[in-house]
């Protein structure tokens, strides 16, 4: 949806250039992710030192410095630490926080001056890794997620990270599920390559087909001009359409689905329930033509 409304609205009509900013754009959906991860590794060496400094302490608090010790062997954090396909990727990618790493370390400074004297901190009981866990995920909420600088400092960094943190956020936050059940700690963007083609075939085919699409959409919108409609609106209705006709396994109702949380999303208030509208009367003339097959039971309707 990004890279199509980009296209249209740009001045560059190349698509061989607009499908080469396409990838770019999945990758840069990847970097942001790793940089989330990043964040975890460092709050890893974090908690080591606010360990140590437990231990210098006249009057120490065991407590405390059990609960430390139990989050820095928590699954996730050992295999954060030592994952080499890990630390490959941000290799790779030139991941790092170096030069901000103050403003990371303010955000753990900030959080843990509230939560050292929390009543989870303070318990006597022995921590278990659920618990650990769920700590750890309000850190991430707490400090991390919806932390004003560090959203500021991406869109610094790239202008649609506001629109894609909330993918690179659930990717981390799967990472965190995939070490406590053992499975591989990065997480991909596409499952496998069919996925990769499969993005690039509909951006590709909404390309070709898109005067006679909203040739389609000019007729059906009488009611609201269609200069008025949304370039956004515009882009979602298209990747809709061309996902019905060519997507033979993907049932019309999950396409309209998605249509309509995009367009929540990312769209104006009343968006939803036009492009709905839309998009239920634009297919069914397409059924009636021939022009939607979909393979297996219950894909149509």
């Amino acid at each position: 949806m990004q890279a199509l409304f980009s296209f249209y609205q740009g001045d560059q009509k190349n698509s061989k250039a607009a499908l080469k900013a396409l990838d770019e754009s999945i990758q840069n959906i990847y970097n942001l992710y790793l940089y989330e991860l990043k964040i975890f590794w460092h709050f890893h060496s974090f908690l080591k030192e606010r360990l140590e400094i437990e231990k210098t302490k006249k009057i120490q608090n065991r407590i405390r410095q059990a609960r430390i010790d139990s989050l820095l062997h928590m699954p996730f954090m050992q295999a954060l630490v030592l994952d080499k396909e890990v630390l490959r990727a941000w290799d790779k990618n030139q991941i790092n926080w170096d030069d901000d790493i103050d403003m990371i370390r303010g955000a753990f400074f900030s959080f843990w001056s509230k939560e050292a004297h929390s009543d989870w901190f303070l318990s006597n009981s022995i921590a278990n890794e659920q618990e650990s866990v769920i700590w750890f995920k309000k850190f991430y909420s707490d400090a991390i997620a919806n932390n004003l600088s560090i959203q500021s400092y991406y869109e610094d960094l790239n202008i649609h990270w506001s629109d894609d943190i909330d993918a690179a956020q659930m990717m981390a936050v799967q990472t965190l599920q995939n070490a406590k059940t053992g499975k591989p700690l990065l997480v991909k963007l596409f499952k496998d390559k069919e996925d990769k083609i499969f993005a690039q075939m509909l951006f590709t085919k909404c390309l070709e087909s898109h005067s006679n699409l909203m040739e389609r959409v000019r007729a059906k919108s009488e009611k609201w001009d269609y200069e008025r409609l949304a370039p956004l609106d515009r882009c979602i209705i298209e990747q809709s359409l061309v996902e019905v006709i060519n997507a033979q396994e993907v049932p019309v109702k999950v396409t309209i689905n998605e249509a309509i949380e995009l367009a929540k999303q990312y769209s104006t208030e009343k968006s939803p329930g036009f492009i709905n509208g839309l998009l239920d009367s634009l297919i069914s003339d397409m059924i009636q033509e021939g022009k939607v097959k979909k393979v297996g039971r219950g894909l149509i309707d």
